[in-house]
Protein backbone atom coordinates (compact mmCIF):
# COMPACT_ATOMS: atom_id res chain seq x y z
CA UNK A 1 0.00 0.00 0.00
CA UNK A 2 2.86 2.39 0.83
CA UNK A 3 4.42 1.82 -2.60
CA UNK A 4 1.11 2.46 -4.34
CA UNK A 5 0.65 5.72 -2.41
CA UNK A 6 4.19 6.79 -3.34
CA UNK A 7 3.41 6.44 -7.01
CA UNK A 8 0.19 8.41 -6.65
CA UNK A 9 1.87 11.16 -4.63
CA UNK A 10 4.62 11.62 -7.22
CA UNK A 11 2.50 11.43 -10.33
CA UNK A 12 2.93 14.69 -12.24
CA UNK A 13 0.04 16.46 -13.87
CA UNK A 14 0.00 15.66 -17.56
CA UNK A 15 1.13 18.27 -20.03
CA UNK A 16 -1.49 20.18 -21.88
CA UNK A 17 -1.43 22.64 -24.73
CA UNK A 18 -0.59 26.22 -24.01
CA UNK A 19 -3.45 27.97 -22.23
CA UNK A 20 -4.32 31.62 -22.03
CA UNK A 21 -3.79 33.10 -18.60
CA UNK A 22 -3.58 36.60 -17.29
CA UNK A 23 -0.23 37.56 -15.83
CA UNK A 24 2.23 40.43 -15.97
CA UNK A 25 3.22 40.66 -19.63
CA UNK A 26 6.72 41.86 -18.73
CA UNK A 27 7.74 39.20 -16.19
CA UNK A 28 8.23 35.51 -16.87
CA UNK A 29 6.96 33.53 -13.91
CA UNK A 30 8.14 29.96 -13.51
CA UNK A 31 5.88 28.02 -11.17
CA UNK A 32 6.74 24.67 -9.70
CA UNK A 33 3.82 23.07 -7.87
CA UNK A 34 4.54 20.16 -5.53
CA UNK A 35 3.18 18.32 -2.51
CA UNK A 36 4.73 18.18 0.97
CA UNK A 37 6.00 14.61 0.50
CA UNK A 38 8.33 14.63 -2.46
CA UNK A 39 10.27 11.95 -4.28
CA UNK A 40 13.80 12.36 -5.65
CA UNK A 41 12.46 13.25 -9.09
CA UNK A 42 10.15 15.92 -7.65
CA UNK A 43 13.12 17.47 -5.87
CA UNK A 44 15.29 17.21 -8.98
CA UNK A 45 12.77 19.09 -11.13
CA UNK A 46 12.93 22.02 -8.72
CA UNK A 47 16.69 21.98 -8.17
CA UNK A 48 17.56 21.52 -11.86
CA UNK A 49 15.18 24.34 -12.83
CA UNK A 50 16.92 26.63 -10.35
CA UNK A 51 20.31 25.52 -11.64
CA UNK A 52 19.34 26.23 -15.26
CA UNK A 53 18.14 29.69 -14.25
CA UNK A 54 21.47 30.36 -12.51
CA UNK A 55 23.46 29.11 -15.51
CA UNK A 56 21.55 30.83 -18.32
CA UNK A 57 19.40 33.60 -16.87
CA UNK A 58 21.11 34.93 -13.73
CA UNK A 59 20.88 38.55 -14.90
CA UNK A 60 17.18 38.26 -15.72
CA UNK A 61 16.46 36.67 -12.34
CA UNK A 62 18.51 39.37 -10.60
CA UNK A 63 16.70 42.21 -12.37
CA UNK A 64 13.30 40.61 -11.78
CA UNK A 65 12.25 39.83 -15.35
CA UNK A 66 12.21 36.11 -14.44
CA UNK A 67 10.81 34.81 -11.16
CA UNK A 68 10.90 31.23 -9.89
CA UNK A 69 8.05 30.38 -7.51
CA UNK A 70 7.82 27.02 -5.75
CA UNK A 71 4.37 26.35 -4.29
CA UNK A 72 3.17 23.54 -2.06
CA UNK A 73 -0.24 22.31 -3.22
CA UNK A 74 -1.13 21.48 0.39
CA UNK A 75 -0.70 25.08 1.58
CA UNK A 76 -3.16 27.92 1.07
CA UNK A 77 -1.08 30.04 -1.33
CA UNK A 78 -0.30 26.96 -3.42
CA UNK A 79 -3.96 25.94 -3.55
CA UNK A 80 -5.04 29.42 -4.64
CA UNK A 81 -2.50 29.72 -7.46
CA UNK A 82 -3.16 26.13 -8.54
CA UNK A 83 -6.86 26.91 -8.86
CA UNK A 84 -6.11 30.03 -10.87
CA UNK A 85 -3.81 28.13 -13.26
CA UNK A 86 -5.93 24.94 -13.31
CA UNK A 87 -3.19 22.80 -11.76
CA UNK A 88 -3.98 19.62 -9.82
CA UNK A 89 -0.63 17.89 -9.33
CA UNK A 90 3.11 18.35 -9.56
CA UNK A 91 3.54 20.80 -12.40
CA UNK A 92 6.22 23.01 -13.93
CA UNK A 93 4.77 26.01 -15.77
CA UNK A 94 6.26 28.97 -17.57
CA UNK A 95 3.83 31.89 -17.59
CA UNK A 96 4.26 35.24 -19.34
CA UNK A 97 1.32 37.44 -20.19
CA UNK A 98 -1.23 35.24 -21.91
CA UNK A 99 1.29 32.49 -22.73
CA UNK A 100 1.53 29.35 -20.63
CA UNK A 101 4.00 26.54 -21.33
CA UNK A 102 3.71 23.28 -19.39
CA UNK A 103 7.11 21.56 -19.02
CA UNK A 104 6.02 18.98 -16.47
CA UNK A 105 6.62 15.92 -18.63
CA UNK A 106 10.00 17.17 -19.83
CA UNK A 107 11.02 17.89 -16.25
CA UNK A 108 9.97 14.53 -14.85
CA UNK A 109 11.50 12.62 -17.76
CA UNK A 110 14.87 14.38 -17.72
CA UNK A 111 15.69 16.29 -14.52
CA UNK A 112 17.28 13.34 -12.69
CA UNK A 113 18.62 11.23 -15.51
CA UNK A 114 19.43 13.78 -18.24
CA UNK A 115 19.74 17.16 -16.53
CA UNK A 116 21.67 18.71 -19.44
CA UNK A 117 18.83 17.85 -21.81
CA UNK A 118 16.31 19.31 -19.36
CA UNK A 119 18.37 22.50 -19.02
CA UNK A 120 18.41 22.94 -22.81
CA UNK A 121 14.65 22.36 -23.11
CA UNK A 122 14.05 24.89 -20.36
CA UNK A 123 16.49 27.38 -21.90
CA UNK A 124 14.86 27.10 -25.32
CA UNK A 125 11.36 27.59 -23.95
CA UNK A 126 12.40 30.56 -21.81
CA UNK A 127 14.20 32.15 -24.78
CA UNK A 128 10.97 31.90 -26.80
CA UNK A 129 9.06 33.73 -24.07
CA UNK A 130 11.57 36.52 -23.45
Amino acid sequence: MFVALSFIACKPQSSSDQKAVSADAEELQIYYFHFTKRCATCNAVESETKLALEMFFADEVQEGSIAFISLNLEEEDGKEKATQLEVSGQTLLLVKGDALVNLTNEGFMNARTKPDKFHEILRTQIDHLL
